[in-house]
């Protein structure tokens, strides 16, 4: 399923790159290429959250943790949202040799007219050539 919102792919790219939409996470968000990274997932996931591809969303995260929600909260969560930009901390590892990657983000948003950040270090593997978000450190 293509992304919900109405986008340019000529447009910026909302995941931080200065790059275009079309030269950086759109070919993952629209199956065209895998991530090779861990922190190209990540950042295709941020892009995801604001173009609400939600099957992107759900398809990019390990199946072992999908039960601890639903596309449907997912699209709740995503949609109660005015995404507002994303910062890259830190990346351990997650490079295109690895089968594990850490990346350290903090994702800010506007919810309920209140300004908020989510920031969160995210556990990504690598499974069949696909990097998945399996969870968060605590």
């Amino acid at each position: 399923m293509p992304p919900a919102k109405q986008f340019k792919p000529e447009s910026t790219c909302p995941c931080g790159s200065q790059k275009q939409l079309s030269n950086c996470c759109l070919p993952y968000i629209e199956r065209k290429l895998l991530a090779p990274t861990a922190e190209a997932l990540m950042r295709s996931r941020y892009s995801a959250h604001v173009l609400m591809a939600i099957d992107y969303l759900w398809d990019t995260w390990s199946p072992e943790e999908r039960i601890r929600s639903s596309k449907e909260d997912i699209a709740a969560w995503a949609s109660s949202c005015e995404w507002l930009g994303l910062q890259i901390l830190e990346t351990t590892a997650g490079k295109e040799q690895d089968t594990q990657g850490l990346v350290d983000f903090i994702a800010f948003f506007r919810q309920d007219g209140q300004l908020a950040q989510h920031h969160e270090v995210s556990l990504f593997e690598k499974v069949q050539q696909a990097w998945l978000y399996v969870g968060h450190q605590q």
